[in-house]
């Protein structure tokens, strides 16, 4: 239900916090959110007319769904239906009318409250218009030939002006981590993504974009049939610029350069005058940065050729392009909320995580306290995990006389750090860096959306550059991610756990903290204390677990404890070892094996660890599965080792159950189906109920557990594990 009103009891005063306060409160008297439980019972989505030795993905979710306003949000499995949640406890909230009171108020967190509201406000309810972009775009470099029929265009100026808003031009300019130095942002120049023109094939797309361009021009005051011509040239350069990109799906980094070097190997693309416009007085020749020069070469005879009204004209389009300009005006009321929020969670992430706590917890206190006592599990978790990986590595065989080998992982291991959403970044308003000072100064009530959005990513773009300067050498001085690098974190719509490679360690964000993975009214004591212990272990331990195996997958294993890239670290011996084992994972039972490898690895042997942690942890008696050996080849039929037909001595009921218990709710961490991959992707992940069926029918444990006939779907012959 909307609440439009909300009356204070006894007197009190209609202010920002105890609306809040009583926000929350109602959400619990209605039983979650707005209607909708926050945690229901895990067997609402069984159906226990399946078979669970036949497709335990059915058994475990055949009742599983969507309401149908959270599907309106985006809801397609359990974690789309987690984010779908906290984007209509934002949007509820945002939409809600606000008290005078609240105006007047002077303190940081209300004023920031504001510029959110006002934000989010102008984006749903003003009407944009090109021209805003285009005058912002002009103050940089005036001379376009589209807007005032310009006799010269200086293309580097055009191309980094746009870049200045945050948009693509004829490349991509990304400040990330240096792929050989984890403590150092750099700037990276890579092909354009071609997001709105879509893959060589896709002619939709290009129709779409082709309409879409021409619709720009006839904005821009074009006549119908000069504008139609115009934008089938436009469309005509990018393919001619799509085509340049290198055939092979895969970029081969090279060694970061100067900027002065490139610029020798590239005169034609002018990137001193490039970097000298976006930078101005931090401009330094010395910049490292990483070039993909197979497109850049290329590119340049491309630019020597073009017609110059062609290539200014594109390069201006690209500014709204990439804010999509009216392409949200006529789609349904969700997916403006959805773009909406996503400029929120992209520009402004940590004020509305801020936002995000205060909703979910009433007030500070109450979110400090949440904080605090989330991380101290977590991170207890977290330590489990990495015990029982502890365990494996030292009884591997694949580290078999190879002990130095083997204290690399180990210390790989050891230094895998969990990045969790911080209190002092979050909740205390001293903590503001100077960034988001600067980023908070551009939003002004008074502006139009158009001008927020321009200001926002002007002054992102600026920090996302500032980060790049901190150190121009190696070794820097902090540690990465600080300083002006703040600006880089996760925003409450994000719902997926990474590991982050170059900085060796596992990112939780703040939109998964909340039920139904983690329950703050769990018990510690009887069957609520089993079932709040396998809803941990089997939901957060799984993932946390999976992620720490991709530090040691195919790819993790070319990167040290520092996240430096250590090729040739393990021994041909140790990889061969390796390989044998995780050709299992290439097996018949596996679909599109060669691309999902990784992730098919970090699922199982990743749930293995949290399988371990939580028989530790519920005192059930130790594994009796024998050690993995390795498989001679992907296709062979037989199982590496015998898996054991269920036990002959039964298992106490209890333990039993807690067992059950535990799959059960790994197993519906991926109820729903996955959404289909976008055009040109490559799919990187099987399908949710291969998640669940193939990574239980390597668990011996599992076909015990629900007395499984060896020959039956969850308990093939042949059982997959490295460690």
């Amino acid at each position: 239900m909307l609440i439009h009103d909300y009356r204070m009891p006894c007197g009190m005063q209609h202010g920002p916090h105890t609306r809040l306060l009583l926000h929350s409160m109602l959400l619990l008297l209605c039983g979650g959110i707005f209607g909708i439980p926050l945690q229901a019972e895990p067997e609402d989505a069984m159906d226990a007319t399946k078979s669970p030795c036949e497709n335990f993905h059915e058994y475990a979710c055949g009742n599983w769904h969507a309401p149908h306003e959270l599907r309106a949000l985006g809801a397609h499995d359990m974690r789309s239906k987690m984010r779908a949640l906290n984007k209509q406890l934002l949007v509820r909230h945002l939409e809600a009318p606000q008290p005078e009171s609240e105006e007047d108020s002077g303190s940081g967190s209300d004023r920031e409250g504001q510029q959110l509201f006002s934000f989010y406000g102008s984006c749903m309810s003003s009407r944009q218009s090109l021209h805003v972009y285009m005058d912002a775009v002009q103050q940089l470099v005036p001379d376009w030939p589209l807007l005032n029929n310009a006799t010269h265009f200086d293309w580097p100026r055009g191309n980094a002006a746009v870049r200045r808003f945050g948009a693509q031009g004829l490349w991509r300019l990304l400040v990330q981590s240096n792929w050989q130095a984890a403590e150092q942002r750099i700037f990276y120049l890579l092909s354009p993504s071609f997001e709105l023109l879509g893959a060589e094939a896709d002619a939709e797309s290009e129709f779409l974009y082709q309409r879409y361009l021409k619709n720009l021009l006839l904005e821009l005051g074009l006549r119908v049939r000069r504008a139609g011509a115009l934008a089938a040239q436009l469309v005509e350069f990018e393919q001619q610029l799509r085509q340049l990109k290198p055939s092979t799906q895969t970029l081969v980094l090279h060694a970061p350069q100067t900027l002065q070097q490139l610029a020798a190997q590239l005169p034609q693309l002018r990137l001193l005058d490039y970097f000298q416009l976006l930078l101005g007085d931090a401009y330094t020749p010395q910049l490292p940065l990483v070039a993909d020069t197979e497109y850049l070469q290329r590119l340049q005879r491309v630019i020597s050729a073009a017609d110059p009204l062609i290539l200014s004209s594109w390069l201006l389009l690209q500014l709204p392009a990439h804010f999509e300009l009216h392409l949200h005006e006529n789609t349904s009321l969700a997916a403006q909320h959805e773009h909406c929020l996503q400029q929120l969670n992209q520009l402004l992430p940590r004020k509305l995580a801020q936002l995000q706590l205060r909703l979910w917890h009433g007030n500070d206190a109450a979110a400090n306290a949440f904080l605090n006592r989330t991380h101290s599990e977590l991170q207890q978790l977290f330590d489990s995990l990495k015990l029982q990986f502890e365990r494996l590595l030292n009884a591997t065989p694949i580290f078999e006389e190879d002990a130095a080998t083997q204290t690399l992982a180990l210390q790989k291991l050891r230094a895998m750090r969990l990045l969790l959403p911080q209190q002092q970044q979050l909740l205390l308003p001293q903590s503001e860096s100077e960034s988001e000072q600067q980023l908070l100064g551009q939003l002004r009530t008074s502006d139009a959306y158009d001008a927020k959005l321009l200001r926002l990513s002007q002054a992102q773009s600026t920090l996302q550059f500032r980060a790049a300067l901190e150190c121009l050498q190696l070794p820097c001085g902090g540690a990465a991610g600080g300083g002006a690098t703040a600006w880089n974190s996760l925003g409450p719509l994000d719902v997926n756990v990474y590991y982050r490679l170059k900085l060796n360690a596992i990112e939780l964000p703040l939109g998964l903290l909340h039920a139904p993975l983690l329950d703050t009214n769990c018990g510690n004591n009887g069957n609520n204390g089993t079932d709040c212990r396998a809803t941990l272990l089997g939901g957060l331990g799984y993932m946390l677990a999976h992620e720490m195996l991709h530090g040691f997958d195919y790819d993790g294993i070319n990167y040290d404890a520092t996240g430096q890239v250590a090729g040739g670290q393990w021994p041909a011996r140790a990889i061969i070892r390796y390989g044998l084992r995780a050709g299992c994972y290439l097996g018949s039972r596996y679909s599109n094996a060669t691309l999902t490898i990784n992730e098919n690895i970090a699922d199982s042997e990743g749930l293995r660890l949290a399988f371990e942690a939580f028989r530790e942890r519920q005192q059930l008696p130790p594994s009796t599965s024998p050690s993995p050996s390795p498989s001679p080849t992907p296709s062979t039929s037989p199982s590496p080792s015998p898996s054991p037909s269920p036990s002959s001595t039964p298992t106490p009921q209890s333990d039993n159950a807690a067992m059950r218990r535990f799959f059960v709710a790994f197993a519906q961490n991926w109820c729903g189906h996955a959404a289909a991959p976008s055009i040109g992707a490559q799919q990187q992940h099987a399908s949710h109920w291969e998640r669940v069926n193939n990574v239980l029918g390597n668990f011996p444990e599992f076909a015990e557990t629900f007395a499984c006939t060896a020959g039956s779907l969850m308990h093939p012959p042949e059982k997959c594990r490295i460690w």
